[in-house]
């Protein structure tokens, strides 16, 4: 579960670049520079949280995996529900 939200993580701020850039060059306001920013920083925690719950396989990986899932929690609750 933790894997498919990390993707999916990556997947938003990549998604949130193309639209920042297309944005940009037709001159519309876009996410912000913000959502793109906390995306991209949300991403790389998570890809990194997944990489730790991937290598290890004591306490380390449930932790590292409920990390992913409240970065990526707080992350759609920001900027997608609230």
């Amino acid at each position: 579960m933790s894997g498919v939200l990390a993707v999916g993580l990556v997947l938003l701020a990549l998604g949130n670049i193309g639209v920042q850039f297309y944005a940009n060059s037709r001159d519309l306001p876009g996410p912000g520079t913000l959502s793109v920013v906390a995306h991209v920083v949300a991403a790389l925690v998570v890809v990194a949280g997944q990489i730790v719950a991937d290598r290890y396989a004591d306490w380390r990986a449930p932790v590292a995996s409920l990390g992913v899932l409240a970065v990526a929690g707080a992350t759609l609750w920001t900027f997608w529900w609230a």
